[in-house]
């Protein structure tokens, strides 16, 4: 059984006090308290497939399954992670990894989970299998095209709010990938994790823009598979270069040189 999408608020702030929850589940910028996710609704349980005795899935049920299923098959996930985030072909594509998983990794109980977290998990699968070593960055700089294209964040409300909380990722990934990859080596939910998280809050203050004052409010439950797959989209672009179809277009370069004066 998977669950539909939690959405949080997120709003842009700058120059904010970065805040840690004493739980690793929510990392707060700026002074207002995050608001809390709804309820998300279920899905019934025969879209999965799934039998009646199903909970939901622990951080390591999610990450068994989804290394169980990169081992037996390297581009089970491409599909995927080739949707955007919040579609109907990212839940399609989820329901059925999540029947993959389970049938890979034989849990003792078949769990019920979000897209979302079904996504991050695969991502940090598929980076951990396909890049043993860090990307060196490119010079001059090449970054990876959103992860939320821009055309849904101008489809609506929600995904223009979550617009932010997904900049703020993909900056954090490209700025600093060796942390990203420091906190994706921990256990999650582990002491080791919220310190290696904490050790990101420096780089997610200086990737925060907007205007002072206001907030993002993150999942901690996701940001660490938004993480994941900022980090490999972005290592995809650093190793296969412009020619990537990851790769962002390159911005137009601003003219600089004064006009060369008309012959005589």
């Amino acid at each position: 059984m998977i669950e539909a999408h939690a959405r949080l608020p997120l709003l842009a702030c700058a120059g904010a006090a970065l805040l840690l929850a004493a739980a690793p589940l929510e990392a707060q910028y700026g002074s207002a308290p995050p608001t809390p996710p709804p309820t998300p609704p279920q899905m019934p349980r025969g879209e999965s497939g799934q039998g009646a005795a199903a909970g939901p899935a622990t951080a390591a049920q999610l990450h068994a399954g989804a290394a169980c299923l990169i081992a037996r098959n390297a581009a089970a996930a491409d599909a995927l992670l080739a949707t955007a985030p919040y579609s109907t072909a990212e839940r399609q594509q989820a329901v059925r990894l999540l029947g993959e998983m389970q049938r890979c990794s034989r849990p003792r109980q078949n769990f019920t989970t979000s897209a979302v977290m079904i996504r991050g998990a695969m991502a940090e699968a598929v980076y951990e299998a396909r890049f043993t070593a860090p990307q060196a960055a490119r010079s001059p700089a090449l970054a990876a095209k959103p992860l939320l294209p821009p055309s849904e964040v101008a489809s609506g409300t929600d995904a223009a709010a979550l617009a932010a909380g997904y900049a703020l990722a993909e900056c954090t990934a490209a700025a600093h990938p060796e942390l990203v990859i420091a906190f994706l080596q921990t256990e999650p939910g582990s002491a080791a994790a919220q310190a290696a998280l904490t050790a990101l809050n420096p780089t997610f203050v200086g990737c925060v823009t907007g205007p002072p004052g206001t907030q993002i409010s993150l999942d901690g439950r996701t940001i660490r598979g938004t993480l994941a797959e900022d980090l490999y989209r972005w290592s995809v672009v650093q190793r296969d270069g412009p020619a990537s179809p990851l790769a962002a277009a390159p911005a137009a370069a601003a003219t600089t040189a004064a006009a060369s004066p008309a012959p005589h």
